[in-house]
């Protein structure tokens, strides 16, 4: 992650091996750094990353030890939280490590180390932890090796400790497990049990235009339909494959592309027809929304690129503050129509510990593809947010000028960098994971029909397929989505709903809602939203705590009552 102490642990790895690879000294750009502002004459001294300076606001000074550590925002202008200053500490210790054993020895350490320990997320302590282990593995507990970057991590002030591996599972779901697909001409949606998909259940519902966003616990579904309006569908799986379907916005605007749920039903993500490279996120907790513009990152210190066209597939990861999607990117030429290609990114839409929208930071989940690739249609595991699937397309040309496509289905652990080959595909397979990660779903075009199929993955590794496991399970359908029911408890995502200090009655309703007086005070101010944060009835809660709802249309709205003492109340309600 490019912030913060990991991404200090991504500069510094680049001043290692820049430093291994001219293996002089430790200098960082001694070549074209001007002393006139930097007094060492180096842009970086890894030995010593004070460079001659006194503090923060010197050129080229870092901190050497964690009690100079410079805590800074997570933001762009706030280097991403001092990735580029705090890399000064761990580079330290490489080089007293390096000093002390040699640099062939420190290099085979720290290789080792990156290649086999070290994940996404690492912090300082799991670099001490990662190179302790790969010593141990090279030279033997106990070591001089070992030895040497005890001390050396040591006189920098990253002490022992436990440290992470960043790749927990969240509680497995306990709730039954269902397919949602459409047919070939994506006319309609259908209900599919995975056990028994020869039982699917016509839906009856508008056609989509975009795959079906379930919330964790299977009873709500967003998608756009064919006339580009947003779709809600409400279940009560307790009464069996019972819906509800009402469109989202008071005055549908038939302007919208794609649409996706968190987790906890708390945000939704959205996108335009226009085909721009921008996301909506709206907050049903405080009723508002925010656009963000994406980019394509790089490591330079402020700086990016703006060659990305449009977003089309999304979906939230399982802490309520990252919207995975994929983009395509057109990087123009002099020369011709220059290069277009589609990849994976993550956006930064929400902030948990600040309850509020996230700067809109983005990172790739690869920093670059082979020429001709491109990736797409990413989808969360169930129960590990550290792995995803995704369809990958190579194009080619045969001997004769044919252009042909190589279609797979990947599966990746995104904190250990880990790609594997799932299936040898037809088509753009759409994959999704099913509740315990034990099958992905997937389309597959055989000789021009369009089927469901499922394959199933190692006990061990859920980047890894059983080998001949492929099994049809629909003919002539497409785009499946592996949803599941029942609540579980996630990790750092707060769970919404009706708070209980609002009770809103009767779900759904018709002409009125009605809100138990016993509930909260009833002298208190309301407004109605709907679900794009859209401002459609204001009022007062009167004593019997009945609103009247008749004028709005069939759809999914937003109460927010108002106290005296600005305290907010947050609840969603369903109209027919």
């Amino acid at each position: 992650d490019y912030e913060n102490q990991s991404g200090a642990l991504n500069e510094s790895f680049a001043d290692v091996f820049g430093s291994l690879i001219e293996r002089k000294n430790f200098l960082i750009g001694e070549d074209v750094s001007n002393p006139a502002i930097f007094p060492t004459g180096a842009l970086r001294d890894m030995l010593n990353p004070n460079n001659g300076g006194s503090g923060p606001n010197d050129p080229g000074w870092q901190p050497k030890h964690m009690n100079e550590f410079q805590t800074l925002p997570n933001t762009p202008a706030g280097d991403n939280g001092g990735v580029h200053v705090n890399s000064g500490i761990p580079n330290r210790a490489f080089a007293l490590i390096a000093t002390a054993i040699g640099k062939d020895k420190a290099e085979q350490i720290y290789y080792h180390a990156l290649k086999d320990y070290l994940v996404k997320s690492s912090q300082f302590v799991d670099m001490r932890n990662a190179a302790e282990k790969a010593a141990e593995d090279l030279h033997g507990a106990g070591s001089t090796e070992v030895m040497a970057i005890k001390t050396a991590f040591d006189a920098v002030g990253i002490g022992a400790g436990q440290g992470d591996d960043h790749q927990g599972d969240i509680q497995t779901g306990t709730g039954s497990d269902f397919i949602i697909v459409t047919d070939d001409t994506e006319s309609d949606l259908y209900w599919v049990p995975p056990s028994n998909p020869s039982q699917f259940v016509k839906m009856n519902v508008p056609a989509p235009i975009s795959r079906p966003s379930f919330t964790d616990d299977g009873t709500a579904c967003v998608y756009i339909d064919n006339t580009n309006n947003m779709i809600l569908l409400t279940f009560d799986w307790s009464a069996g494959l019972n819906f509800q379907k009402t469109n989202i916005e008071n005055n549908p605007q038939g302007i919208w592309r794609n649409i996706v749920a968190s987790k906890d039903g708390s945000k939704i993500a959205y996108t335009t027809s226009n085909l721009t490279n921008e996301i909506w996120v709206y907050d049903f907790n405080s009723s508002s929304s925010q656009l963000f513009t994406l980019y394509n990152p790089t490591t330079a210190q402020g700086q990016s690129t703006g060659d990305v066209e449009y977003p089309d597939a999304m979906e939230w990861d399982y802490s309520g503050e990252f919207v995975m999607y994929d983009a395509l990117n057109k990087i123009g030429s002099s020369f011709g129509d220059g290069i277009e290609y589609w990849d994976i990114s993550f956006l930064k839409a929400w902030d948990n510990q600040a309850e509020n929208f996230g700067l809109g930071q983005i990172d790739k989940l690869f920093s670059s593809l082979a020429e001709n690739v491109s990736i797409g249609n990413p989808s969360f595991a169930k129960n590990s947010p550290y792995i995803i699937t995704f369809d990958y397309l190579e194009t080619t040309r045969d001997n004769f000028g044919q252009e042909q496509t190589d279609y797979r289905i990947k599966a990746a652990n995104i904190e250990a960098g880990i790609v594997n080959d799932i299936f040898q595909n037809t088509t753009i397979g759409y994959p999704s994971y099913s509740r315990l990660d034990n099958q992905i779903l997937f389309t597959y075009d055989d000789a021009g029909t369009l089927e469901i199929a499922t394959i199933n993955l190692q006990a061990n590794d859920k980047t890894l397929p059983v080998q001949g496991s492929g099994l049809v399970l629909l003919t002539g359908a497409q785009k499946g989505v592996w949803f599941q029911t029942g609540t579980r408890i996630f990790t750092g995502t707060k769970e919404i709903g009706t708070p209980s200090s609002v009770s809103i009655f009767p779900q759904p309703t018709t002409d009125e809602i009605r809100i138990a007086s016993g509930s909260i005070d009833l002298n208190r101010s309301y407004t109605i939203s709907d679900l794009t944060g859209g401002l459609l009835i204001r009022g007062n809660v009167g004593k019997t705590g009945s609103i009247d709802v008749s004028s709005l249309s069939p759809g999914m709205y937003v109460l927010e009552t108002i106290g005296k003492t600005g305290l907010h109340d947050v609840a969603k309600f369903v109209k027919q």
